[in-house]
């Protein structure tokens, strides 16, 4: 065994018991093994595993194209309504914001009209009506 001084002395008694360990643990699992093998050869009633039953199921009956539309609706439909909504909100507030330019670019318009208008009738050789 190691001393707890740090002197690794004792390092091939561990390295040994550890080997012991873990050729107990093997012979175990062996002989563990075999006697499944032996009651699952001798064992006449023996109960079928998964895969087995998996594959002897019958597959289960096909429900009517209107069932699995409605059951598509029902699971999707929430999803399809939310994306809709927000698509729905970015396309009222993009086009608030395009209103929101036009109407400036349209204020700017009648403010710079007067403008000129008063602009171009004190010049010379501008006609008036």
């Amino acid at each position: 065994m190691a001393r707890p001084d740090g002197d690794s002395a004792g390092s091939p008694d561990i390295i040994d018991d550890a080997l012991r360990m873990v050729g107990a643990v093997q012979r175990r699992l062996i002989v563990a093994g075999v006697r499944r093998g032996v009651a699952g050869a001798t064992s006449s009633s023996r109960t079928p595993d998964v895969w087995e039953q998996a594959v002897r199921e019958e597959p289960g009956r096909e429900e009517p194209a209107l069932d699995q539309l409605l059951g598509i609706v029902r699971t999707k439909g929430p999803e399809v309504a939310g994306h809709l909504g927000r698509a729905g909100v970015a396309l009222v507030g993009a086009l608030g914001e395009t209103a929101a330019v036009i109407g400036r670019s349209i204020e700017r318009a009648q403010r710079e009209r007067p403008d000129r208008e008063k602009a171009g009738a004190g010049a010379p050789g501008s006609r008036t009506p």
